[in-house]
């Protein structure tokens, strides 16, 4: 047994495993830091509007879907934005194709 300070190394597996997860708790925290990023800027051809009172997903395609199908335009808003409704709310900014 070695002696550490006032405490004693028994069991040199367990001091082994300890290190082992601070080391993977370190590289899992800066791949998530420089994942997140790397993924600040905007994505390519995205306009972002504020919804207006009355505004819904079908009034946003006439407008903005011009010669594409309305209902596969409104499927990219609701999978961009991750709607999980297709209710607006007035003052929601929202990402358009």
């Amino acid at each position: 047994m070695q002696k550490l300070g006032a405490y004693q190394l028994t069991d040199p597996r367990r001091l082994v495993r300890a290190v082992m997860v601070l080391v993977l708790a370190v590289v899992l925290s800066i791949i998530g830091i420089t994942g997140s990023v790397a993924t600040d800027s905007e994505p390519a051809g995205l306009t972002y509007i504020t919804v207006s009172q009355g505004d819904s997903l079908w009034s946003l395609a006439e407008a903005h879907a011009a010669g594409q199908d309305p209902r596969d335009w409104i499927a990219a808003v609701v999978m961009t934005n991750a709607l999980t409704s297709a209710d607006l709310i007035p003052g929601q900014q929202i990402a358009l194709p």
